[in-house]
This record gives C-alpha cells, sequence and structure tokens, in this order.
C-alpha cells in the first residue's frame, strides 16, 4: 500500500499525483529494502514495518534477505504460506525424488485429504508468523524463515510419506515423522537412527552387537574404515562389500558417519561439521565425497543426516546404546 506523504491517503500504485490533494508522489517517496513499502522522503522509520533507514542495515548489502518472502497483509497470508509451499515441495521432489513426477505430486494434494489438513495448518503457520511480524517487524525475518521451514519440512514429509509412497517409488518409514522437531540434547539419538534407517527392511548386512560378531570382520572394517575413537560409541556397521567381509560398507557413532566406497579412500564426517547433503540419482555426496549404499538406504540416509547436521557428540541423548568391544 502506498500513502502520499503530503496527506496520508492511500494513492493508486504508480500514481504520480494523489488522488485526493494533488501533491506529487514519485519524486518524494522511497522504497523500504526490507518489505518493499514506499514511504516519505523523509522517513527515517518505515511507516509499514519499522524498518531504520541509518541503522545498521543500511547497507542493502548486509540486510537480511528472506528465504520465504512474503507481503504481511493479514488478508493475503495465508494464501502466500500455501503458495509457499508449492515452492518447497517442487525442491524437495526434485532434490529427493523424480523432478519429472512433480506434476503428480500436485494433482496427488488436490485429491488427497492432504489438501482439507494442510488448509488448516497453513492458517496456524500464517497466524504465527504474522504475530511475530507485529511485534519485531524486520528484526523478525531470520525467525520467521525458521518457523516456515521446519513447518514446511514436517508437512512434506507427512505428504511424501503418507500419501506418495507409490510416487516415491520406495517405502519410507513412517516413524520418520516424529523427529520433526528433533533437538539435540532432548532426542533419542540411537533410536533416532534406528527409525529412519529401518534396517528390518533392508536386505544389506548390519551388525549391531560386536561381542559376537566374528572378530575378522570387525578387524577388517577397523582397518579399512571404521577409525572411531575410544570415547566413541558405534551404533552399527553395515557391510557393502561384494564378498561379504566388511572391507567396504559404513558404520554411525554418536559422532558421525564413517564409510568406505569402491575405489575411494575412506571417509569420516562428524554430524557438526556436516555441510553439504545432497542425493544424486543413484548415489550421495556428503560435504562433495561419494557415498552409495541401496537406493532405500540412500535416501533415508540423506534425510537423517540433514537432521543430524550440526549436532555434537555432547548433545547426544542416548539410551542403551551398542558399544564396540
Amino acid at each position: 500500500m502506498n500513502l502520499c506523504p503530503n496527506c496520508a491517503a492511500e494513492v493508486i500504485p504508480g500514481s504520480k499525483f494523489c488522488n485526493r490533494c494533488g501533491d506529487k508522489i514519485a519524486e518524494r517517496t522511497k522504497e523500504c529494502p526490507a518489505c518493499s513499502h514506499r514511504g516519505p522522503l523523509s522517513s527515517v522509520f518505515c511507516h509499514h514495518c519499522g524498518f531504520h533507514f541509518d541503522a545498521k542495515m543500511k547497507d542493502n548489502d548486509n540486510r537480511y534477505i528472506p528465504i520465504y518472502p512474503l507481503e504481511f497483509e493479514p488478508d493475503t497470508l495465508t494464501e502466500q504460506v500455501k503458495a509457499l509451499f508449492f515452492k518447497s515441495l517442487s525442491q524437495r521432489v526434485t532434490a529427493e525424488h523424480d523432478p519429472n513426477k512433480y506434476p503428480d505430486y500436485v494433482e496427488r494434494f488436490y485429491q488427497s485429504r492432504f489438501r482439507e489438513i494442510y488448509g488448516l495448518r497453513a492458517e496456524q503457520i500464517a497466524e504465527d508468523v504474522y504475530t511475530q511480524w507485529e511485534r519485531f517487524g524486520s528484526e523478525a525475518l531470520p525467525e520467521i524463515d525458521k518457523r516456515l521451514k521446519i513447518a514446511f519440512e514436517g508437512l512434506l514429509d507427512f505428504f511424501i510419506i503418507q500419501y506418495c509412497p507409490d510416487l516415491n517409488g520406495m517405502l519410507l518409514p513412517s516413524a520418520i515423522l516424529k523427529y520433526e522437531k528433533a533437538i539435540p540434547g532432548k532426542t533419542d539419538l540411537w533410536q533416532m537412527i534406528q527409525d529412519f534407517l529401518d534396517f528390518d527392511h533392508e536386505e544389506e548386512v548390519v551388525y549391531f552387537d560386536f561381542i559376537t560378531m566374528k572378530p575378522e570382520l570387525l578387524a577388517n572394517a577397523c582397518k579399512s574404515f571404521l577409525g572411531a575413537e575410544r570415547n566413541e560409541r558405534v551404533f552399527f556397521i553395515c557391510d557393502l562389500s561384494v564378498k561379504s567381509n566388511c572391507k567396504e560398507g559404513f558404520a554411525m557413532t554418536n559422532k558421525g558417519i564413517y564409510w568406505l566406497a569402491p575405489f575411494d579412500r575412506p571417509r569420516r564426517v562428524f554430524y557438526a561439521d556436516i555441510g553439504t547433503i545432497k542425493k544424486e540419482k543413484e548415489w550421495l555426496t556428503i560435504n562433495g565425497h561419494f557415498f552409495h549404499a541401496t537406493p532405500t538406504l540412500n535416501l533415508k540416509l540423506c534425510k537423517l543426516l540433514k537432521k543430524l547436521r550440526g549436532w555434537r557428540s555432547e548433545d547426544a541423548k542416548i539410551k542403551n546404546p551398542m558399544e564396540m568391544a
């Protein structure tokens, strides 16, 4: 909404003169870099969002650029949130599934009951976001982005896992859904890993009890790729070797993930150091390093590591972990 700098009347966008007082508009207003609304040239604060034109964010290069841009108009905010969901859905399908099937996911959205569920949730999200905006203005943008990211990720998981298993081409465990708001120190890390990877539905050989595991296999894994420190708790070793000798595979501990892929060298990435996780067509890259297990394990591990990004070992809450002998 544009206001006349002389009489504060609402003017038609693009007008050069005020329709009430006739005052010249175009040359006497400036655009707020935070919310794009226009106000008088002499303004110190934006009349719409409270942005301080002369404060530390004066340099446009330093101002916060929202991940989820919104116009904070109460009458349209819910519809804007709904539109952002489809943008997030497109990104998720492209990153984790088949981008050519995105129209099918959209069609499934409109044909399923999830459409009603999301309609109600979008209203709640819009209300929460607008409350934050009213209280803190542009300073709330990082927190608003965080809220939207968590909400969209949870909704996308629910929609894709519960309503689109045939489109995904694989079954994802519904237990993933309870970790929408997983918090370091308050989430059982070992249980979370089990729920995400769901080894019961995988054909790969996985070892949890290292006391009964054949010593030569344990020795091969430790020599080949599992260079865990003494204070690390090893949760499992997954054997991906062709000869079933544990010379290739991956393992996870309370600190990070260890693995060895064919014709590569051993890799280790701590959860606290995870940067980029990307699912390619047939494999993953973790901080740019090649990883491959099975199509379902690749996807489940991709989702798990995104949740564990930034977690530190001292934050890990663990119940009855399997420890390496």
